[in-house]
């Protein structure tokens, strides 16, 4: 079987979340319930209309955005408007 290839158009974005931790620096184990939303992702494709945000680029979206789940190369992820990007994450 093929693995499908998702390939964002316009002003769309396709982004690998990164999950909310699962365990404290210490090794407790975060409930399910107590772990929250990172809303952050690895943008992995855009759209031909996006200038700013690059492939590789870590960025923060909006709590409010509706994105759309995906299978992307037989992994989940979310494609979702760049207007729904508030900021590129930088790391030092």
């Amino acid at each position: 079987m093929k693995n499908q290839i998702v390939v964002p158009v316009g002003k769309k974005l396709l982004i690998k979340a990164i999950k909310a931790e699962t365990k404290t620096s210490s090794g407790l184990i975060i409930p399910n319930i107590a772990q929250k939303n990172t809303y952050k992702g690895t943008v992995v494709g855009r759209g031909q209309g996006i200038e700013e945000i690059q492939i590789g680029d870590v960025v923060q979206y909006a709590e409010h955005a509706m994105p759309t789940p995906m299978t992307h190369m037989g992994e989940q992820h979310l494609l979702l408007q760049e207007g729904d990007v508030y900021a590129i994450v930088r790391y030092e």
